[in-house]
């Protein structure tokens, strides 16, 4: 898959990873005394709930989302320039935090190592993060460092040189106007691939160059006016600056045209074209694909093309475009690319566009911050391996795997005995089960960084130098078979993903943090955190996403026609709940949209309830805060999720992601619960409680 450049893969990042006549709480009888401690181990650590979030002023079974967080809600307004908060987002802000103060020390610690190669990892991260924090010599320096390169381009007389060039820039993983990285093989998944992708484009979609509606008129207006700004800054007069601006918008334009939108280029049947080297020379013959694989060192085999259309566009513009053109376009997407990294007129001008009219931010991300997201996308292992060892010990990772042990074990049980699954569904099931990928806290093997140079007084160069080892890295994995242990993001990363065609789950240390996980936790804590959002997952492998995907990771449907029609004949009722399931009259939430999801989460909170109680019985769980396990599991799960959203946020929210809104992830699964009723002492005409023959059950 490809690691540097976007690709159409299946990769779904999981954490950017439930009432009129129920007794109150403090007198439920669900609250009996702790089981007796029959073992010297007990289960986790030995704090509970986050009980200064409860509004236990509110009755568990008559609105638990509101009885697990409110108060946390209350005591934490959104901040004025985001439209969401959430114990999540506030976990990435540390994250950020601990990741700045390694980078702080290091930077520090550096200053008495000796600058260069080595592979002396803190010199490598200390030295770049310092390079990035030079403000002062970064403006000194102003536009020379890309002075090589845009000599190189000035200099270009044919189309030759248009093609060196681009090759240059490639190395450099600015994708002008395609890119070549590695891919998982869609018919033979345990090979990789090169896959060719268009690029190109300033702006994210065809969409901005095509569309006549206003919003599109305005973006197309404001990108012109930022390259403009861009190339004055590079040297070119106003005239000349306008006239290139021009050229460069028509061209991009041009490939526009010929471009996928952003919704189909991500889907595997309209992106997979496995083609031959020999056909790709004839597709696009006027690009001297021979010398590129030869610089780049990939073999001549086999490939992906996800857009046939826009190389053959691209080969057309080859032949008819003026150099002079040429020269204009790339000239202008190495200053865009390298912006954020020059002098600070060039960072302005890139925040201005970017993020303040494109992204709404309201203000730039403070130096320490995007140097920090530098060393990241550069130096992720090395990185990740000092945060490792600062903040996720070998204890943390074993209490991770035994949680995934027995969350593993919980659900082949469960799929064993799933009414709508047929004997031969069932078995194939269970492979794919046994056979996931879970990778967790960091990579088996770490990177070897001992050939990168580093500087502590040249930033673009070491962007460069960062940029050409990582791309380097991509290329040398195609032709060979696929790495099933690469990891796509740093250990450090406050994401996790989930690969279907390789059936691979990844959770970094950075993820691995509270309100996900927390070694002193109860394991009860964290089952009902890490544990449902895990088995969540490990369910997607099995249910109709994963069941387009077979063992191998082939497109293969391995579903009977009986399984399909029992499992839409149980899906239905999840679409009946959560259409019901409105933010204010009127909007309510698209249960069709939202059905893979709310299946994940009821299918999560059941197997992660049984691999709790399965783990229990070697190592119980005691009360804590006046709370049992099974209470403490289920408020767990509610204050991880829940999140405070502004009523625009939610509006935009039912009509464009397939997840429920906080509040409903919470209480869609657990009012389909009998545990949950149990563990609370809601009586039956609750409102947390679905009553039996109404309750929606897949796993």
């Amino acid at each position: 898959m490809s690691r540097q450049f976007i690709s159409a893969v299946t990769v779904v990042f999981i954490a950017t990873f439930t009432l009129a006549s129920c007794e109150t709480l403090e007198s439920a009888p669900a609250k009996v005394a702790a089981r007796a401690d029959t073992k010297s181990e007990t289960g986790g650590g030995r704090e509970g709930i986050e009980t200064g979030e409860l509004n236990q002023k509110v009755d568990a079974c008559t609105d638990f989302y509101e009885f697990a967080n409110g108060t946390w809600r209350n005591q934490n307004p959104i901040p004025s320039n985001m439209q969401r908060w959430s114990r999540r987002v506030a976990a990435r802000n540390t994250n950020q935090q601990h990741v700045q103060g390694i980078l702080e020390e290091l930077s520090q610690a550096s200053l008495a190592m000796k600058t260069g190669r080595g592979g002396n990892t803190e010199q490598l991260l200390g030295d770049h993060y310092a390079s990035c924090m030079n403000e002062a010599g970064i403006d000194a320096l102003g536009l020379a460092p890309l002075t090589p390169l845009l000599d190189e381009i000035n200099n270009m007389r044919n189309m030759a040189d248009v093609q060196r060039v681009i090759r240059r820039l490639h190395e450099l993983a600015i994708p002008v106007p395609f890119a070549i990285a590695s891919a998982t093989d869609y018919h033979e998944p345990a090979n990789t691939i090169a896959n060719i992708v268009a690029g190109g484009l300033g702006l994210a979609d065809r969409d901005f160059y095509l569309q006549a509606e206003p919003r599109f008129v305005d973006t197309r207006a404001k990108y012109k006016t930022h390259i403009v700004n861009v190339l004055k800054l590079g040297g070119m007069g106003d005239t000349q600056a306008s006239d290139a601006a021009d050229s460069i918008f028509a061209l991009e334009k041009r490939l526009a045209e010929a471009s996928l939108n952003s919704a189909t280029a991500g889907e595997q049947v309209t992106t997979d074209h496995k083609t031959s080297f020999a056909q790709l020379k004839q597709l696009a013959p006027h690009f001297d694909w021979e010398q590129y694989f030869a610089e780049a060192k990939l073999p001549r085999a086999d490939l992906n093309v996800a857009e046939p259309k826009f190389i053959a566009q691209m080969d057309n513009l080859l032949q008819e475009t003026p150099v002079a053109t040429w020269k204009s376009y790339l000239k202008w997407h190495l200053l865009d690319s390298a912006s954020p990294w020059l002098s600070s007129p060039f960072v302005e001008e890139s925040f201005s566009f970017r993020e303040k009219y494109l992204g709404k931010a309201t203000a730039m991300k403070p130096r320490q911050e995007r140097c920090a997201e530098s060393v990241d996308a550069l130096l992720g292992e090395a990185l990740g391996k000092k945060y490792v060892e600062k903040y996720f010990p070998p204890a943390a990772k074993a209490k991770v795997q035994e949680i995934a042990r027995n969350l593993f074990a919980a659900l082949k049980n469960d799929v064993r005995t799933v009414p709508w699954m047929g004997a031969e569904t069932k078995r194939k099931a269970l492979e794919k089960i046994a056979d996931t990928n879970l990778q967790i806290g960091y990579p088996d093997q770490w990177k070897d960084y001992s050939r990168l140079t580093i500087r502590r007084d040249a930033l673009w160069a070491n962007v460069v130098a960062g940029r050409k080892f990582n791309v380097d890295e991509d290329r040398q994995q195609i032709g060979k078979p696929t790495n099933r242990n690469f990891w796509l993001i740093a250990p450090s990363s406050p994401s996790a993903y989930i690969d279907l065609q390789l059936n691979k789950l990844v959770l970094p240390a950075g993820f691995l943090q509270p309100p996900y996980f927390n070694f002193a936790a109860s394991d009860a804590v964290n089952y009902g955190a890490l544990g449902i959002g895990l088995a969540h997952d490990l369910t997607h492998a099995i249910d109709s996403n994963g069941s387009e995907t077979d063992i191998s990771g082939r497109p293969q449907k391995w579903w009977t026609v009986t399984d399909r029609n029992e499992f839409d004949r149980r899906a239905q009722c999840v679409i009946d709940q959560y259409e019901g399931y409105a933010i204010e009259a009127g909007a309510h939430h698209d249960g069709k949209r939202v059905l893979s999801e709310a299946i994940g989460d009821q299918g999560g909170v059941r197997v992660a309830y049984l691999a709790l109680q399965k783990s229990m019985q070697q190592k119980p769980v005691p009360m804590i805060d006046g709370f049992t396990p099974e209470q403490q599991f289920f408020i767990s799960w509610a204050q991880s999720t829940g999140a405070a959203m502004r009523l625009e946020a939610q509006r935009q929210y039912i009509k464009n992601d397939p997840h429920p809104t906080p509040k409903f992830r919470v209480i869609g699964p657990l009012s389909n619960s009998p545990e949950f009723q149990q563990a609370f002492a809601c009586k039956a005409n609750a409102a947390m409680v679905i009553p039996p023959e109404k309750r929606c059950a897949i796993w």
